[in-house]
């Protein structure tokens, strides 16, 4: 397959063509190609969008026991815990961002059992535990992060996949399920979703968030926007019918919101973009991305992009959806 792709993968992956997990269409309308943008890895790899339900996926793409080369040590989900942070703005920066996750789940749930599947390395289920009553488990299949979680914060973490750590719990057993941008990492997204509804407990609350594809980033950047994060990103969901598509699959779809995440997610996207063009100097682009990085630069910019969160137009959505009663 690799051969047949014209592209040198690192050893040991395989790849794979895929049906589109929703509806089943073989086909799809490529979009573009591209390689890794965020660590540079070989490869060669592109998306197609599904004609029939609007879905956007990876084809061909890596198979789910070699994709996990393509996420280093220092893949951003793998982070410290606030506490061990240098920095007092960082911390207090990444506290906000934390409590501002953790009140967003309680507006639609305000305790109970929780199940955060893609937990990494634990920090929003220590930051909900401390929330109040709040049992809660994750399930995570890099093993350094749940072991960080386990070590770190003595969180119960189940290392593998929900597939892997469903028969773990009882069905109708959880008030809360959380997926922080792990949907769109998903071989088979549908069925983890089918998953997670059984999991649920009457009218529990499934919250997850996905790269925004109707953001002003993605227009911005085309192909060298952070959301779309080749090869690690697999699937990316329209807006457009999603609320009829959770219906489908046992769901009613209650709110979004974009929570965080614009001016970082900016910022990412213009270093992509640069280093795509060559310039006559080599220290201009990097200049312009320190200053951009500087906290006077964010405090200026932090109206326009609250404006953006507003609009549900940053980079990263959450969507928050509630099991139908049957």
């Amino acid at each position: 397959m690799s051969e047949q792709l014209g592209a040198q993968f690192l050893p040991g992956v395989e790849m794979e063509w895929a049906e589109c997990d929703f509806c089943g269409m073989p086909d799809g309308r490529l979009l573009f190609e591209g390689g890794d943008r965020l660590h540079g890895l070989p490869g060669r790899f592109r998306f197609v969008e599904c004609q029939t339900c609007g879905w956007i996926r990876q084809n061909p793409r890596p198979t789910l026991q070699s994709i996990g080369v393509y996420y280093p040590d220092e893949y951003e989900p793998y982070i410290r815990a606030i506490e061990d942070e240098a920095g007092v703005m960082r911390r207090w920066g990444r506290r906000y961002g934390m409590w501002k996750r953790c009140r967003a789940v309680m507006r639609h749930v305000a305790n109970g059992r929780l199940l955060d599947v893609g937990c990494a390395t634990g920090v929003f289920l220590n930051a909900m535990r401390r929330q109040g009553e709040w049992d809660v488990y994750g399930v995570e299949p890099n093993v350094g992060a749940a072991h960080y979680a386990r070590q770190r914060f003595n969180l119960s973490v189940h290392i593998g996949i929900l597939e892997q750590a469903e028969s773990l719990f009882s069905p109708a057993s959880f008030d809360a399920v959380t997926m922080w941008n792990v949907l769109e990492h998903l071989h088979r997204p549908v069925l983890d979703i089918r998953r997670i509804h059984r999991l649920l407990k009457e009218d529990g609350l499934f919250v997850f968030t996905i790269p925004n594809i109707e953001s002003l980033e993605a227009r911005w950047f085309g192909p060298s926007w952070i959301g779309w994060d080749l090869p690690r990103h697999l699937y990316l969901f329209p807006q457009t019918r999603l609320s009829d598509q959770l219906s489908s699959l046992g769901f009613t779809l209650v709110a979004r919101q974009c929570l965080s995440g614009s001016y970082g997610a900016f910022v990412m996207s213009l270093k992509q973009l640069l280093n795509e063009r060559p310039t006559a100097s080599a220290h201009w682009p990097t200049a312009l991305l320190g200053t951009l990085r500087s906290w006077p630069a964010q405090v200026l910019a932090a109206p326009f992009f609250w404006l953006v969160n507003l609009a549900n137009r940053a980079t990263v959505i959450t969507l928050f959806a509630r099991k139908n009663r049957t």
